[in-house]
């Protein structure tokens, strides 16, 4: 008889807690029941517009100018990256392969920055340097550290 008793007595508290946690629980299951997934080519444009806004607060090194963010016909993030020195050009033209890859990396997002959370699996953000329209290099950044050793 004493639950009853409680009951009765706190009928105020229990109907305000009970309305406290029906009513985000079915906020939460209405929300969950109309959300969509995202398709990966919707997927691949908001990556697009995350690099985008990565690039327009942390700028490629002093003096590049990123011209130019899109996905290219393999699916994959492309950066666009003007190299405006002639010397600066003639000087990554006639490096190794490795050299160069090494100043691409100069364009890259750092391996920890947040853009690589909108990426999934094996998309990656490929840099193209340019110099007046033609390509010095074009490769893929490293992919971010979380993903695994050697990915």
């Amino acid at each position: 008889m004493w639950i009853s008793e409680i009951i009765r007595t706190r009928r105020w508290f229990l109907t305000s807690l009970m309305i406290t946690l029906l009513v985000p629980g079915v906020i939460l299951a209405a929300m969950t029941h109309f959300a969509e997934e995202m398709s990966d080519s919707e997927a691949l444009q908001v990556a697009a517009v995350a690099v985008k806004n990565y690039v327009d607060e942390n700028p490629p090194r002093e003096g590049w100018r990123a011209t130019k963010i899109y996905i290219d016909e393999s699916k994959a993030v492309v950066l666009d990256v003007q190299v405006p020195r002639f010397d600066h050009a003639q000087v990554i033209r006639s490096r190794s392969e490795r050299i160069r890859y090494s100043y691409l990396k100069l364009a890259c997002p750092t391996e920890d920055a947040w853009v690589y959370e909108w990426l999934n699996g094996d998309n990656r953000i490929w840099i193209n340097l340019h110099h007046h329209g033609k390509t010095i290099y074009k490769a893929p950044c490293p992919s971010n550290k979380t993903k695994g050793y050697l990915s």
